[in-house]
């Protein structure tokens, strides 16, 4: 499975990965629009919830997967 997390299945919650790539555009939009309207501490805090949620539902630490210093 394309985005699901070690010894996961999407399929067997019934989340196809076009669901997942779908429900990641929608949060890149939603996080793109608060970082235009949010102070920078504000919008650092979001995404690290943001982060934390992802990774309590899949296992994978999101925050560290990006590697790079600008990633939103």
């Amino acid at each position: 499975m394309l985005l699901s997390a070690p010894g996961q299945d999407a399929a067997e919650d019934g989340v196809t990965d076009g669901e997942v790539v779908a429900a990641a555009e929608a949060l890149g939009e939603e996080l793109a629009t608060a970082k235009e309207s949010s102070s920078e501490f504000a919008f650092t805090t979001t995404v690290m919830q943001c982060n934390e949620a992802i990774g309590d539902e899949t296992g994978v630490d999101y925050g560290s997967v990006c590697g790079t210093d600008d990633c939103c």
